[in-house]
């Protein structure tokens, strides 16, 4: 039988603080399991694929020159 408990957001979040952090880790995994078995939509897809984007800085550019990647002169 299902409970529906009617309380405000910021309540759930104090009574999952209180919580052991082996009840917390069931949580999300429950949680994570849940998310995963629905489809995504375009705009977490597109979340997704923003959020893999690395900004790191190129150290130097590449090398145009097959010579330069493979130190061979193409034969």
């Amino acid at each position: 039988m299902a409970v529906q408990l009617n309380i405000p957001y910021e309540t759930l979040l104090s009574l999952i603080d209180q919580l052991p952090e082996e009840q917390k880790r069931d949580l999300l995994n429950h949680l994570l399991k849940q998310a995963g078995d629905r489809k995504l939509t375009a705009e977490e897809k597109i979340a997704l694929y923003h959020a893999s984007i690395l900004h790191n800085a190129v150290n130097e550019e590449p090398s145009i020159r097959r010579e330069d990647w493979y130190d061979d002169d193409g034969r």
